[in-house]
């Protein structure tokens, strides 16, 4: 069936202190203060029409049969789309965004506002001085005029952005309009039911843990009182502030960590910021009271858990107690997505029985359905693997789908038997892929990797050891790299370029083609750098440095991204529903509890076939199924 396209566009009320820019989008468009003025409604080529008051704009679209219509606008991903589904009744059979549409071919450069990419394709100029004249302002302050002055207004929006959909929906495929479709989906038609009770239980216990701490520093450095909200308050304080913390130091005789200024290299400044070293080398001090000094800092300047926390909950009373995932399609250069308003939600923390565990643990199933999870495991290790045809990797996966690479190497750097790794062995070994793959050179680097993504402890000559170990086992990866460095000058060149031994990804004045889309490095060139040059892409705050191994890590991304959206594509196909979420290697579905088994075996038998494009390639998931998304992941 092919769709109908409509384009529409709503304009709010806003005023300094209620608009998209001071409030969670959510919360915004759900709250009764955000009164619909108008809209503007252009039915294919169509003369378009705009409707004022909500009521009236819900009797219009109620008389518009929805099933065999594409609605798009600017943003519709992001903010029409739910006022269109919640207030307003509106369930097309496809979600369309020219902003999203724009993200793949004009993120790095133009950018994604409708003025800039209007100006950009010659399709008039935006004027928002109607718009401007309405802040603070509903539809009863209006004049005559100005409600005339509106519909011009509102009208030209919808015919530039149509103009714009006719540019850019030739150079955006089917399949990447079927995935900004199943974004939008996400968030306007949202499965899981949050549970606030445990939300509120777990802020209210992370508040009185930080007070605990705050304290016992205050015991510990003579200052009790009998009011412990104020001590807490008063101690909170002075750990907060820089300079009173670095009073706080020099008052027990202890050297300030001092680092060079970001705008002066030749100025020093206090080094206490959570991610500087002089203020986690104070964590193991001798003297016990300035270890739990740095530690109340560090506890203290992060608040994200209790920000993410009060987020949910401030969606879930929006909503009715649901929890909608947003996300920013194309978030990333690589073509994966990003959380988006201030969620997060691509990034959820999984660490056994922490407080952060409540984030997942919130997202619930409704009565009589369950979640059903099912991640692509390792699919950026294998892929990497298997596009530089690493002998080793590939005949162990082909023998063994479910194999394990981290033992592998393991086995091999320590001259152990596969079946006598231990567990801190296989985490250097998982170390030092997840370090190495990319061509990190650094031990001092590597020693963080091995901190952050494998929890183990190493030193910088094991860190050294462990990088030539690696690149010792793995030539064809690091051979990768080689060839990686040389794309970059035949982009440049505009050159086509078989960069893997596949010929799966080729480059040409574009970027690099793949098998489901491109990797763009726009306005490519080379700059001058501490004697050296560097490649760099992208305009004004967008620009980034590129080399050998970023290249690598962008292609893999990228094609592991897109094997993710195959199978939720597939699925789609089979199933008849998109994932209620997804992340960078997971699915998520929300079904019946009796259909819960059987969807977990069908979206496991997809993940675990090789993308068409790619038949060689060995994937492997594994899945669960829960009350919670916590439960089962």
């Amino acid at each position: 069936m092919k769709l109908i396209p409509v384009c529409i566009d709503l304009e709010t009320f806003w005023s300094t202190t209620h608009s998209l820019s001071k409030m969670n989008p959510i919360a915004y468009c759900t709250h009764p203060e955000t009164e619909v003025i108008s809209c503007a409604v252009k039915v294919k080529d169509y003369p378009t029409d705009v409707v004022f008051g909500e009521s009236n704009i819900k009797a219009s679209l109620a008389s518009i049969d929805w099933s065999d219509k594409l609605v798009y606008g600017h943003n519709m991903s992001g903010f029409d789309a739910m006022i269109l589904s919640w207030r307003l009744g509106v369930k097309p059979a496809m979600w369309g965004c020219t902003l999203a549409m724009a993200k793949p071919i004009h993120g790095l450069t133009v950018g994604g506002s409708l003025g800039k990419l209007v100006a950009h394709y010659n399709l008039g100029v935006k004027d928002q001085t109607a718009l401007m004249q309405t802040k603070g302002r509903h539809l009863c302050d209006f004049s005559p005029e100005e409600v005339e002055a509106m519909k011009i207004y509102n009208a030209m929006d919808v015919d530039q952005c149509a103009g714009l959909f006719k540019i850019l929906r030739p150079l955006t495929t089917s399949r990447e309009m079927k995935l900004i479709d199943m974004t939008t989906r996400m968030l306007v038609s949202p499965k899981f039911r949050l549970d606030t009770e445990l939300l509120t239980s777990a802020l209210e216990g992370e508040k009185a843990r930080k007070q605990k701490v705050l304290l016992k520093l205050a015991n510990a450095m003579g200052n009790p009182t009998d009011d412990a909200e104020d001590a807490a308050e008063y101690i909170r304080g002075e750990v907060a502030s820089a300079p009173k913390f670095a009073g706080l130091l020099r008052a027990m005789a202890i050297e300030v960590p001092m680092k060079p200024s970001p705008s002066d290299a030749d100025k020093q400044i206090p080094a206490l910021a959570k991610t500087d070293q002089g203020l986690l080398d104070l964590l193991d001090h001798e003297n016990s009271t300035v270890a739990l000094l740095a530690a109340t800092r560090l506890d203290v300047k992060s608040t994200i858990l209790e920000s993410r926390i009060e987020s949910f909950l401030e969606v879930g009373k929006a909503t009715g107690g649901r929890m909608p995932i947003a996300k920013n399609y194309y978030g990333a250069h690589t073509g994966r997505w990003s959380g988006a308003f201030g969620l997060n939600q691509e990034n959820l923390p999984r660490v056994s029985k922490k407080p952060s565990d409540v984030l997942r643990n919130s997202l619930c199933a409704p009565k009589g359905m369950k979640v059903v999870v099912a991640d692509l495991s390792g699919i950026e290790l294998r892929v990497n693997h298997f596009l530089w045809k690493v002998p080793s990797s590939m005949s162990l996966f082909q023998e063994d789908a479910e194999g394990d690479l981290y033992k592998q190497l393991a086995s091999t750097v320590f001259n152990v038997p596969v079946a006598e790794v231990v567990k801190g062995q296989r985490q250097a070994a998982k170390a030092m892929h997840l370090g190495c793959g990319f061509g990190l050179g650094s031990a001092e680097k590597f020693v963080a990797v091995a901190k952050q993504m494998a929890q183990i402890f190493v030193t910088e000559d094991e860190g050294t050891m462990y990088i030539a170990e690696w690149r010792k086992n793995y030539p064809e990866i690091v051979r990768g790299w080689k060839l990686c460095h040389a794309a970059l000058s035949a982009i440049y060149q505009g050159a086509e370029y078989e960069i893997d031994p596949w010929g799966m990804c080729v480059t040409s004045k574009e970027g690099i083609h793949t098998p489901s889309g491109r990797l763009r490095y726009p306005g490519l060139h080379k700059e001058q750098a501490d004697g050296k040059e560097e490649w760099w892409y992208g305009e004004g705050r967008n620009r980034s440095r590129i080399y050998a191994g970023k290249v690598t890590e962008n292609i893999v991304q990228h094609l592991a991204r897109n094997i993710l959206a195959d199978n939720a594509l597939e699925i789609k196909k089979q199933l008849g529903t998109y994932p209620c979420h997804s992340v960078h290697d997971e699915l998520i579905y929300i079904v019946p509890a009796a259909e819960a088994e059987a969807t977990l075996a069908l979206v496991q038998k997809v993940m675990r076939t090789p993308p068409k494009w790619w038949p060689e390639l060995v994937t492997w998931s594994e899945g669960d199924i829960a009350d919670s998304y916590g439960g089962a992941k």
